[in-house]
């Protein structure tokens, strides 16, 4: 048997879950929609696909970054189904804040330039032109956003399953011959 496997298969390690083919699509079609179908072709149901593959993915991107800062030793680890019940809740009340709230909407639109601002920088070094200013991206504040919510369950699942797959490859222990 390979190192990293037990007889049920692989042995989950911290971020792992970023790994499962749902996290993956997920991220190359907001990828996708975000940068070719919302150009291509402008609409409703652009704007809902990508609402849909960020709350896809995002709560399992904070669980993964959660394992990776408080993991101790990798051949101990196991994941934890409430680290993502609290990812997935912080998920949904941050993108409702922003879905009704202009100031957060406004907050996530600095938010989300600061962090795009190094790939831009990087951009414009590499290309010998002036590196650009940091700058909010777009936002739209739309109450019918909030539609998608239920994609949630998506991570939920993921977790749960990701969870309860660890405590069934766990082995039981064996009684020993030896008395107490």
């Amino acid at each position: 048997m390979r190192a990293g496997t037990t007889a049920t298969g692989p042995r989950p390690f911290p971020s792992s879950g970023l790994l499962h083919p749902a996290v993956l699509v997920a991220v190359v079609l907001l990828v996708l929609n975000d940068h070719v179908f919302k150009a291509r072709w402008p609409s409703w149901w652009t704007g809902k696909l990508s609402d849909v593959a960020g709350l896809a993915m995002f709560p399992v991107l904070l669980q993964a970054l959660w394992e990776q800062a408080f993991q101790r030793r990798a051949r101990d680890f196991r994941p934890s189904f409430a680290v993502m019940v609290g990812a997935v809740v912080l998920t949904g009340l941050c993108f409702a804040a922003t879905k009704l709230s202009p100031a957060a909407g406004d907050a996530w639109r600095w938010a989300l330039g600061a962090l795009q601002w190094p790939f831009f920088a990087l951009r414009a070094w590499l290309s010998g032109v002036r590196i650009p200013p940091v700058r909010a991206t777009a936002h739209t504040v739309d109450i019918t956003d909030l539609l998608t919510l239920p994609a949630l369950f998506i991570p939920l699942w993921l977790g749960w399953r990701r969870a309860r797959e660890h405590v069934a490859r766990i082995p039981a222990r064996e009684e020993s011959s030896l008395p107490p």
